[in-house]
């Protein structure tokens, strides 16, 4: 590191992260003049303007963009190598953060897995956040997610759970009353229940339509529209894990079947977190019981 010091890298990535040393000493053990020092410490070594700086604002240079990110992840990394060099051989202890989607899936099935983990080892703390957004495991601190669809990222680790059938679903009396629903289009013209997309994509093989949902009833909750739905409320689009129970029971109807979805549910991990004993056994978990609770879910238990 030469003359870098690693406390200037930290006060730096602190004042990038918060915005102004202000905040940043707010936040910290370090005052606003010690940060201030220890920046322009750094820039000094490093021979670069990493921070623009005038009586009101603060912003990052090009060169101080870029050697934010990369320290950023640097210190993850070293992070996660200090937190591995320390967890027991023995009893597995330390904090897992996990981000999952909510409804049935986070709630019913993921949140009773990781009670159960807890309860089996409980030196580990286990902090679950419940959203739908797409996170960045290297942005965000979580060493766990549970995401839905395609990964991108080859570079992360994944443990496939379940592929989810996405379906069209409506009330038997809903049909009667509104007609056969044949093909995509015919949506347009029937009332229907939607969360927070503006559009549904169809797609069967290698034909895709697109279907602008508005009006109907707007709902941002998988149990909330699977009710509207058997009160006879428009046709809805559900996960098979909300609705399988229903339509075996006669109390929801499935509509074009041909162009019902699959989408991958899928268990994340970085691979610095992965190196963790914690990390890797809460995924192995999850991962050995998902599809028995999942199953039980779809048969309405």
């Amino acid at each position: 590191m030469n003359n870098i010091s690693w406390r200037g890298i930290r006060a730096f990535l602190l004042v990038a992260e918060h915005g102004s040393f202000t905040a940043a000493a707010n936040v910290s053990r370090y005052s606003k003049a010690n940060l201030s020092q220890l920046v322009s410490d750094l820039e000094a070594a490093l021979s670069v303007q990493l921070l623009v700086r005038t009586t009101r604002t603060l912003r990052l240079t090009e060169v101080g963009e870029g050697y934010f990110r990369q320290c950023k992840e640097a210190m993850a990394q070293l992070d996660a190598a200090a937190d591995w060099a320390t967890q027991s051989t023995s009893t597995l202890k330390g904090a897992i953060r996990m981000n999952t989607v909510g409804g049935v899936i986070g709630e019913d099935l993921v949140a009773p897995l990781v009670m159960a983990f807890q309860e089996q080892h409980p030196d580990v703390s286990v902090q679950v956040n419940f959203s739908s957004a797409r996170v960045d495991l290297i942005e965000n601190p979580f060493d766990l997610v549970i995401r839905m669809g395609e990964l991108p990222d080859s570079s992360l680790l994944m443990r496939r759970l379940q592929t989810i059938r996405t379906r069209y679903v409506a009330s038997p009396d809903f049909v009667a009353k509104h007609g056969a629903i044949i093909r995509p289009e015919d949506l347009e013209h029937v009332p229907l229940i939607y969360g927070s997309v503006d559009q549904w994509v169809l797609r069967r093989g290698a034909e895709q339509r697109v279907v602008k949902v508005g009006g109907g009833l707007n709902i941002a909750s998988g149990r909330v529209m699977r009710r509207a739905a058997i009160a006879g409320q428009g046709v809805t689009r559900l996960a098979d894990v909300y609705c399988q129970g229903d339509i075996d029971a006669r109390a929801l109807v499935e509509v074009l079947p041909a162009w019902s979805e699959q989408t991958q549910l899928s268990l994340v991990c970085p691979p610095s977190r992965h190196q963790l004993a914690r990390v890797r056994a809460l995924m192995d978990w999850i991962a050995a019981r998902f599809d028995a609770r999942y199953q039980a879910a779809m048969r309405g238990n």
